[in-house]
């Protein structure tokens, strides 16, 4: 469709399913944070599974580097160190073959349903949108922000970014109208850094460049790279549409965030900032 062969470029196929490879007595730590879907402390976990504390504890650090399991603190209460709490980090299971079924199901329903072109693409941006939209209010609430002031009010509003700020949000999530606002540039890093992390945890093997006025996220792999190579305009579009909304809860705005999808050997490159080119999908090399 774009006229580019990506057989030799970009990102390779994100790792084997991490749960797969935990010893069993991690994995049966991992379980116990997935069906109980609520923070929990190591003595929690340490009692329902019968094992000490300590040996539990380093468990729960090990999913928490892998990407598994997000560390939070409970309010401090009285004197000395905030006790730890635990949850399940949903994302993680992006990598997984439950997803790439998944992934494959809806792009099939889009494809099947909506006429190829701008509308096709639009859907796709939308849908990743609605991604975003998803982890973003997540996180708030795993963090206890239920508040609908600052970054993370305006990016859970129905709109997106853009709307929150009482802009109008162009279909393809344009920059919106009147004038975009920039966000300064520690701000704009701070944002991508964040983001980078979540897609390293999702199976996307991404890393950070800060160059001036722009930013880059390198990504390494991708969880569902074979289909992302049949339909781009759908699957790098949903990514695209997913970042966005990320970053808009920031204060970046849409316009300024664009995907280079398969132009180089071993990554697509998700560029960030006012000066970051035409904003929106490349797919193959200019």
């Amino acid at each position: 469709m774009y006229g580019q062969t990506v057989e030799k470029l970009g990102p390779r196929p994100s790792r084997a399913d991490r749960r797969a490879q935990l010893s069993e007595p991690r994995r049966a730590v991992l379980d116990q944070l997935v069906e109980q879907d609520e923070p929990l402390t190591v003595t929690r976990v340490a009692r329902t599974l019968g094992q000490h504390p300590n040996t539990v504890r380093e468990h729960l650090e090990a999913l928490t580097r892998a990407g598994l399991a997000r560390r939070d603190h409970l309010p401090p209460a009285g004197r000395g160190r905030p006790a730890s709490v635990y949850t399940y980090a949903p994302e993680a299971s992006f990598t997984s073959p439950e997803y790439a079924v998944l992934a494959r199901v809806l792009v099939s329903y889009l494809t099947r349903t909506v006429p190829d072109g701008p509308v096709l693409r639009d859907h796709a941006l939308e849908a990743g949108r609605s991604w975003g939209r998803a982890i973003v209010e997540r996180d708030r609430e795993l963090a206890g922000d239920r508040t609908a002031d600052g970054a993370g009010g305006r990016a859970a509003n129905a709109g997106g970014g853009a709307a929150a700020r009482g802009g109008r949000a162009t279909p393809t999530g344009g920059p919106a109208t009147p004038a975009a606002r920039v966000p300064s540039a520690r701000v704009r890093r701070d944002a991508v850094d964040r983001l980078a992390a979540m897609l390293d945890r999702a199976g996307f093997d991404s890393g950070t460049r800060h160059d001036g006025a722009v930013s880059t996220v390198r990504l390494g792999r991708c969880p569902v790279l074979e289909l992302a190579r049949e339909r781009p305009e759908v699957v790098c579009n949903a990514h695209l549409g997913m970042a966005r909304e990320i970053l808009s809860s920031s204060g970046v705005e849409p316009g300024q965030v664009s995907l280079a999808a398969f132009v180089e050997p071993g990554a697509c490159l998700l560029h960030v900032g006012a000066d970051a080119g035409a904003a929106g999908l490349r797919v193959g090399p200019a």
